[in-house]
């Protein structure tokens, strides 16, 4: 009524629905249940209707914070999440990981701007100094290591592997899929 009746308050009462609805629904955390969201409201009106909007505020405010630290420690798990999927080399997951939290999705474009972006990123390369490179010979493997090789071995071997494709696109997942699955029946023993 505010709105529509010539009042005082008609400049203002747009402006008042838009702090209201925030101000009354919202939760007192993120996973609160709805019967306490209605135990909020229900002293939300309560201290609309007295006139007591400071602790409305302050109450807001508070959830707030709880947010703000709540979405840190969701940014600090993103982190935590992308390391921890690249030291067990799942590489497309970290990049889906990544993409998921971007406005960008999939390869950029090669425009001027990001070629000239990508170059101040990667410096042209410079030679090692000699004190660093150091002469390494391997010996010739022996052919008796490659006799205890058989089947099992590998599929032993093939459980426990993991990281990402390389040049072939296939994960440690897929390499498990092929070796160690039995629908393949005696192909994956075979191979």
């Amino acid at each position: 009524l505010l709105f529509t009746d010539q009042t005082a308050w008609r400049g203002l009462s747009l402006s008042m629905v838009h702090v209201f609805v925030p101000l009354m629904l919202r939760g007192p955390s993120v996973n609160s249940k709805a019967r306490t969201n209605a135990g909020f409201l229900a002293l939300g009106l309560a201290g609309w209707g007295e006139g007591d909007l400071q602790s409305l505020v302050d109450g807001a405010r508070g959830v707030q914070v709880r947010l703000s630290r709540l979405a840190k420690r969701k940014e600090t798990g993103c982190h935590v999440a992308f390391a921890g999927l690249m030291l067990v080399g799942r590489v497309g997951g970290a990049v889906e990981l990544i993409d998921s939290n971007s406005d960008v999705k999939g390869v950029h474009k090669l425009t001027r701007h990001v070629k000239t972006v990508l170059a101040c990123k990667h410096p042209d390369a410079k030679p090692a100094p000699r004190q660093l490179k150091m002469e390494i010979t391997t010996p010739e493997p022996q052919p008796v290591i490659f006799e205890e090789i058989d089947s099992q071995m590998v599929y032993r071997v093939a459980k426990n592997v993991h990281g990402s494709g390389g040049p072939t696109f296939l994960d440690a997942d897929g390499w498990k899929h092929i070796l160690c699955c039995k629908s393949y029946g005696k192909a994956s023993e075979k191979l």
